[in-house]
């Protein structure tokens, strides 16, 4: 067996796909190599021309949290490792999906579901636990053949305490030669990129447009320190079969709950979201957010809306999510 290393942050090991039901349930913690911090944050909301004084306003932020805090779609980003590193690359990786054997020479992430329980603060030293929970037969599908691989991680701080969870499906594949994902098959006339599905007389949320250049999907790597091929490097991504570089998970994260929290206002608290990524968002497509609100309820005292909110291109719709988010703001007690 052996690891595939990419750009010295992503790694996968190698090997036949022996054994499989023995890696359900196994997990493994990684500490975060620096601390929660402002800067890295900045770059993060940059990327998103995301104004949430939460993530730039120092006394703001301090009012509601007790400081600056980290949008919730860096959840992965602390714990990923720099690519380069003077005693040489980790031992293991930041997801347990990329510790089990498999056949495959490529993935692809294609779902997340997450919830939040309290914030990642500016100085907080973060860990998190990776669990399998399921690794699929072998699948067949239009980028390739491999296993869908189900993942659960906890984040806690440096006190112990859980801050939120993530259900992640990633793809570890063999690519197709010339499959239908690869080059420009996969791409759609606008015209038939398909009408939004919100009912008539909904309330729509403002629609964000974002043109993925390469700087920007650049910048988005550097953000996140995401560095796996596919979101830089478009020979790469083609050989995936997929039509150019494309933006990572935690890119189609942050943009979806820029769009919802610019909805449900600063003081608002986002407690899940769930994610499902249809189709790659590359390189020269313009991204169009399509959101509005299902439903507007009370639990347990509190104000809570649910909202749909799309990201679609000219290919069509790339990006389906369903978000939550309490009204009241965040329910974990006074902050200061």
């Amino acid at each position: 067996m052996s690891r595939t290393y990419a750009d010295a942050t992503w790694y996968a090991v190698q090997g036949p796909a022996a054994d499989l039901d023995d890696w359900v349930g196994r997990e493994i913690t990684v500490e975060a190599p620096y601390p929660v911090n402002e800067a890295q944050i900045a770059y993060f909301a940059a990327m998103l021309e995301d104004p949430n004084e939460n993530y730039w306003d120092a006394a703001a932020a301090k009012a509601r949290y007790g400081a600056i805090i980290s949008p919730p779609a860096m959840l992965k980003t602390w714990m990923f490792p720099l690519p380069w590193q003077p005693g040489g690359p980790p031992e293991q990786g930041p997801l347990m999906a990329l510790e089990i054997p498999l056949p495959g020479e490529t993935l692809i992430n294609v779902s997340t579901e997450a919830t939040f329980l309290a914030p990642m603060r500016v100085g907080d030293r973060l860990s998190l636990t990776d669990r399998v929970e399921a690794i699929s037969p072998l699948k067949r599908t239009a980028v390739g053949v491999g296993y869908f691989v189900t993942t659960r991680a906890v984040c806690r701080n440096q006190d112990g305490l859980e801050l939120a969870t993530n259900t992640n499906v990633i793809y570890r594949y063999e690519a197709a030669e010339g499959g239908e994902g690869a080059g420009d098959g996969n791409a759609k006339p606008a015209a038939q990129a398909g009408a939004s599905e919100a009912p008539e007389g909904t309330e729509r949320l403002e629609e964000i447009v974002m043109p993925a250049s390469m700087t920007r999907i650049v910048l988005g790597v550097a953000a996140t320190r995401d560095f796996f091929r596919g979101h830089h490097d478009t020979d790469y991504a083609r050989g995936q079969g997929t039509r150019d570089a494309y933006f990572n998970t935690m890119f189609l994260q942050g943009l979806v709950d820029r769009a919802g929290q610019a909805w449900a206002g600063d003081d608002a608290w986002l407690t899940r979201r769930q994610l499902r990524m249809l189709q790659p968002a590359c390189r020269g497509d313009t991204l169009r957010t399509d959101g509005w609100v299902r439903e507007r309820r009370e639990q347990d005292g509190r104000r809570l809306a649910d909202l749909r909110i799309d990201v679609r291109s000219e290919v069509g719709l790339t990006t389906t999510t369903q978000l939550t988010f309490d009204l009241d703001g965040w329910a974990g007690g006074d902050s200061a």
